[in-house]
């Protein structure tokens, strides 16, 4: 597996470019794979590294990429409708880059697995959504869920969600799964946050585990979501 840092051109008021990282498999097996980061993240956060390098490993490329809030070093994240544009111009640029990538899955941690689905369900062109800890209200806010796009994302989602997400209530998500017009496939970490972290109070082996390791020990859920694209 090699990583090799990039420049994508992009869309936006205030930036001309983005910073990204492309990880290249040992073996093309996977679609390729776009993720970005969530609100107040960047394309270095160690869950997002932990997921490009298990889908990777899986022969899957993976680009991750900075949003352009994030490149122009804002604090917030503006709403997340108005990060759909910037996306689709990452895509298609991204895409431009490696035209021997026909099937591409997007997606990335929270607000940026948000704006992926909603640039989908406008129309961009995908063979799968993958969510790391979706952000389906706001945390003490169950009544303001963030699904109203859902009934036009046509394409297989993977929900990765922790147990004790505040951000995801999960009876909720499992109530409102019947909006998206294809199966879903949702994977509970159980005891895992927003970020699949698990503090030792509530490890069955009493001791912290990281997002990261959560992550890279999820081979045997995504393994099997991506061959159901094929």
């Amino acid at each position: 597996m090699s990583i090799e840092r990039l420049r994508i051109p992009v869309e936006h008021p205030t930036v001309t470019e983005v910073t990204a990282a492309a990880h290249a498999p040992s073996r093309r097996e996977g679609p390729a794979v776009l993720l970005t980061h969530g609100a107040g993240g960047d394309l270095d956060g160690t869950g997002l590294v932990a997921l490009a390098e298990l889908l990777t490993s899986l022969g899957c490329r993976v680009v991750r990429v900075n949003l352009p809030h994030r490149e122009a070093g804002q604090r917030g994240a503006p709403r997340a409708d108005r990060s759909v544009g910037s996306f689709r111009s990452i895509a298609e640029q991204v895409r431009a880059q490696y035209p021997r990538e026909k099937r591409w899955v997007y997606g990335g941690k929270s607000y940026g697995g948000r704006v992926a689905s909603m640039a989908v369900a406008e129309g961009l062109e995908s063979v799968g959504l993958l969510f790391y800890g979706y952000p389906l209200h706001p945390p003490g806010k169950p009544e303001k869920l963030r699904v109203s796009h859902w009934p036009s994302v046509g394409v297989r989602c993977l929900f990765l969600q922790g147990e004790r997400d505040t951000f995801c209530n999960l009876d909720l998500l499992e109530e409102n799964l019947t909006k998206l017009p294809r199966r879903a496939t949702v994977h509970v970490v159980e005891g895992g946050d927003h970020s699949l972290d698990i503090p030792a109070s509530v490890s069955p082996e009493g001791q912290r585990v990281s997002g990261d390791e959560v992550i890279a020990g999820l081979g045997n859920v995504v393994r099997p979501w991506l061959k159901s694209l094929e």
